[in-house]
């Protein structure tokens, strides 16, 4: 070889050296440039160390057991993917060595990468000329489903391969396998083993046999292909996969694998569920607290915190209250006294008084898929339905507040009140006869509008209105401010009439609705405890005579088909315009609970009474829940209010001037003499006319008005010498208990029929008859009439006044 051939050969070395080294380097400083753009997209280290997966909230309802030990009933799961961590320690020894078998057999040898298996399916996927295989490791798997996408590109294959190096240096092989296997989709909505143990299978992940776990560890590779579900035979097909790679490790013996191999599939599997749906009980309830904890703890928290909610919420109450809510509403249904299918509507909701929690709340009846809207709490603006005259105790209570009293005595007669601009407000009462004096107890007992409206004028609209809001906690701006206010056009929801009336029973506290006991997180840990927030509304005098004047609307007035015997109640109905919205709110020591009956489009129910419809609801559920939750308390007691203002307005009505009060006949409505044997105490203007003396019973007949019943007068005057009776209509006689028809007549004081029907059978002995302005206490007999014509003896408010405010 010449000295210049070797000349030559040593120039192309160099050059040759030089152009190695040049693509080195360039190799290396694109290399070094993309690992560092990798590196800065991946998560910072702590975060690698505070990961915690996606977990399921759970929320629960509290049943309080006479001895104080406490059951809860699942009533929902809230989640983006239904997880719920379980400790390696109570994972099956089978379940973890079939997913290190046949998903990455070096896993306790490598350091987060298997370089063969790499290589492995780097040859593989030349060979496809297409991305076939990862020959990705437990550790690569672990760190591409907590922060990577599953697409597949050499730059997230570079991520993983850096995410599971690092996770290896924090970690040990334990702590990486029980994430893995807390994390790992298995299929069908089940995130992590535990979910899937219980999808697959109903049980818990610790009570899996070999079989079953073998087939779960097949699934990651592919749920769809292998879903035991839709593929059974590929899913056993897999399973022997997984039971062969378990034998070659060692992990089971010939005969275990023989056996295993042997259980059938589909006939083990649980039924299937719909993914990410959940099944609620007691929805209403259950959506609104999922929604209140999001607006209070954020989405996150509550879809991925895997909290442990315990309400308020009591299932025997609950199960009660939806049943006896869908048998009275489908009745009226049925009947035409509402509109037909999911239109004709009802709500309930009941709290404790004392507490104010919420524990039994029904918003519709129907498929709540169907219905959604939460008649019984919307939570927002339309805030629920007009109250009607439901809304007037806290107007009476407003009054016993600012100095009356339950014998102070104002006209129920006609009245305009001058707005302005040549303008009146002139609404009426239900019925015409509802005229004359009356004091706040007997005018709340039969429902006399024009006694309420008296009361805000006098008190004046924005007193009683803050008053209201303080009672129902509600913020003043939606009392809108008009003397309508006093006829309850105001949109309440059901629970928040509940709440209110809570102040009466409960002393003159008024407690905040409460829907959660407490928080916990998924170690059982508690979080957040929620106490019982109570606040003096009125005082303990005026609840004690509101108490005392709402028994009076069970026992006398509007409200008689609420009566519950054996337990003390009181409460108030409530009929707007037409029959458009019915109600009955009441409270037992107990419990407080409202009833609300309407059509959803708003139109007439022509029939529609809150006596009639909605006190009979009230009536059973609450009768069955106090039996169900033995319940038995009294209501407070005490002295009731001493007024301490005049009567009336002497300055502006003349016919609200202190009234005659007059001894008269309960039966026949005349002047009552020795032989009445029940008699009542009637106010009368100096206007009114004096009442004739009583006919019916005189010292022959004296023997005779014993065995009689008492007449039911729920719409007689309290002045003009009338009264108005229940008559049998096929003996025009006084009805008996016994009479199938019957009809109301007003007679002229002492001209009323002077002996109870016969003909349709015996009646039962005299009764004792309140003190009513012209009335009596209902024949035995009523509450039959009253379910053939529920507006009977309903004095409530069908106003004909105004509701827009703009119209008063």
């Amino acid at each position: 070889m010449t000295r210049n051939r070797i000349r030559s050969l040593g120039r192309c070395f160099r050059y040759c050296n030089a152009l190695i080294i040049l693509c080195a380097s360039t190799g290396l400083g694109l290399f070094g440039g993309a690992y560092l753009q990798v590196r800065k997209a991946l998560p910072a280290a702590e975060h690698l160390a505070s990961y915690r997966p996606r977990l399921t909230t759970t929320i629960y309802s509290t049943e309080r057991m006479p001895d104080g030990r406490e059951q809860h009933t699942v009533l929902g799961r809230v989640y983006k993917e239904d997880r719920e961590p379980e400790e390696l320690r109570n994972i099956p020894r089978y379940l973890r060595q079939a997913t290190v078998a046949i998903e990455d057999r070096p896993f306790f040898k490598h350091r987060g990468i298997d370089p063969k298996g790499m290589l492995r399916a780097a040859w593989i996927n030349l060979r496809a000329r297409g991305i076939q295989q990862g020959g990705s490791t437990i550790t690569q798997q672990l760190a591409r489903n907590m922060w990577l996408s599953q697409e597949r590109t050499l730059s997230r294959k570079l991520k993983e391969i850096i995410l599971a190096l690092e996770l290896e240096r924090r970690y040990s092989k334990e702590e990486i396998l029980e994430m893995y296997l807390n994390e790992v989709y298995y299929g069908h909505g089940a995130y992590g083993v535990r979910r899937a143990a219980r999808r697959y299978f109903n049980k818990d992940v610790k009570d899996l046999t070999l079989a079953e776990c073998a087939l779960l560890a097949g699934i990651p590779r592919s749920y769809v292909v292998y879903s035991p579900y839709r593929h059974p035979d590929r899913a056993r097909a897999r399973r022997h996969q997984v039971l062969v790679a378990m034998r070659e490790e060692g992990y089971i013996t010939p005969d275990e694998l023989a056996a295993a191999d042997k259980e059938p599939i589909q006939s083990r599997l649980a039924p299937l569920t719909t993914e990410g749906v959940t099944a609620f009980r007691a929805p209403y309830f259950t959506h609104h607290v999922v929604r209140l904890l999001a607006q209070t703890y954020g989405d996150r928290a509550v879809y991925e915190g895997g909290l442990n909610v315990y309400t308020t919420l009591d299932m025997r109450a609950q199960a009660i209250a939806e049943e006896e809510l869908t048998r009275g509403v489908e009745a009226l249904r049925r009947e035409g006294s509402i509109k037909r299918g999911l239109v004709g509507q009802g709500a309930l909701a009941c709290v404790d008084v004392r507490t104010g929690n919420v524990l039994a709340m029904v918003g519709g009846v129907g498929p709540y898929e169907k219905l959604q809207y939460n008649r019984a709490h919307p939570g927002v603006a339309p805030w629920g339905r007009q109250p009607g005259s439901s809304f007037k105790p806290y107007v009476w209570a407003c009054a016993l507040e600012n100095g009356y009293g339950p014998d102070s005595v104002f006209s129920g007669d006609p009245i305009s009140i001058p707005l302005g601009n040549g303008k009146y407000y002139s609404p009426k009462n239900y019925s015409p006869r509802q005229g004359g004096n009356y004091t706040l107890r007997n005018a709340l007992a039969q429902s006399v509008n024009l006694v309420s409206v008296r009361l805000v004028r006098k008190l004046t609209v924005e007193t009683v209105r803050r008053a209201a809001a303080e009672m129902l906690n509600i913020p003043v701006e939606r009392l809108r401010p008009y003397y309508s206010l006093a006829l309850g056009v105001n949109e309440l929801s059901p629970l928040e009439q509940a709440v209110g009336y809570c102040v009466f029973a409960n002393g003159g506290l008024r407690p905040t609705a409460n829907f959660i006991r407490w928080i916990g997180n998924e170690r059982g840990e508690v979080l957040v405890e929620y106490r019982p927030e109570l606040r003096q509304v009125i005082r303990y005098d005026t609840a004690i005579s509101m108490i005392s004047m709402l028994r009076s609307v069970v026992t006398s007035g509007t409200g008689r088909r609420a009566n519950i015997p054996g337990y003390p109640c009181a409460g108030k109905t409530g009929t707007t315009n037409s029959g458009r919205d019915v109600w009955w709110v009441g409270f037992t020591p107990d419990l407080s609970a409202a009833v609300w009956v309407g059509n959803d489009d708003n139109s007439p129910m022509p029939r529609g009474s809150g006596g009639g419809f909605c006190a009979p609801i009230w009536a059973r559920f609450m009768r069955r829940t106090m039996e169900a939750l033995q319940l038995n308390g009294e209501f407070p007691e005490g002295a009731g209010v001493k007024a301490s203002k005049r009567d009336g307005d002497r300055e502006v009505e003349k016919t609200e001037a202190k009234p005659r009060t007059l001894t008269v006949c309960a039966e026949s409505g005349g002047l009552a003499s020795p032989y009445c044997p029940v008699t009542i105490e009637r106010a009368l203007g100096p206007d009114d006319g004096t009442p004739g003396p009583c006919r019916m019973h005189g010292a022959r007949s004296s023997g005779e008005s014993g065995g009689r019943e008492p007449a039911e007068a729920t719409g007689a005057t309290a002045g003009g010498g009338e009264v108005t009776v229940t008559v049998c209509a096929r003996s025009g006689l006084r009805a008996g208990p016994n009479c199938a028809q019957t009809v109301e007549r007003t007679y002229a004081a002492g001209r009323a029929p002077s002996g109870s029907c016969r003909a349709c059978g015996a009646g039962p002995p005299g009764r004792a008859a309140s003190g009513t302005p012209g009335g009596g206490k209902a024949d035995a007999g009523a509450s039959d009439r009253a379910r053939a014509n529920p507006a009977a003896g309903e004095g409530d408010d069908k106003k004909g006044a105004p509701d827009a405010p703009t119209d008063e």
